[in-house]
């Protein structure tokens, strides 16, 4: 399996994750936008926290049950699908918030 498989099934996986996750980055870019606060950056990766957590029980109260056994036979495992959701989504989080603070200070 490929680079580019993986990729691609990780976003066939997580794609819920992610888009909430792109929503709330970019509404905290925007108001990082307006003034610069260090305070409201370490808020905004705290509020991520419980973001993330709601986003991933809501993705698993309404996945298919047998889904995930589709990712296990192509040796990719729950655990590990999850990892890289929040990895990257964590990960743009901060690139948004670095360029708003190379930005506007």
């Amino acid at each position: 399996m490929t680079l580019r498989d993986r990729i691609s099934l990780t976003w066939r996986y997580g794609k819920g994750i992610f888009l909430i996750g792109a929503v709330y980055n970019v509404v905290c870019a925007r108001v990082q936008s307006g003034g610069f606060s260090y305070t409201f950056m370490m808020e905004s990766f705290i509020l991520k926290s419980a973001v993330t957590v709601i986003a991933v029980y809501m993705m698993k109260l309404f996945s298919d049950r047998d889904a995930i056994f589709f990712y296990i036979n192509l040796g990719l495992t729950r655990k590990k699908l999850l990892t890289s959701i929040i990895l990257v989504d964590y990960l743009v989080l901060a690139l948004a918030m670095a360029i708003m603070h190379l930005i506007y200070v």
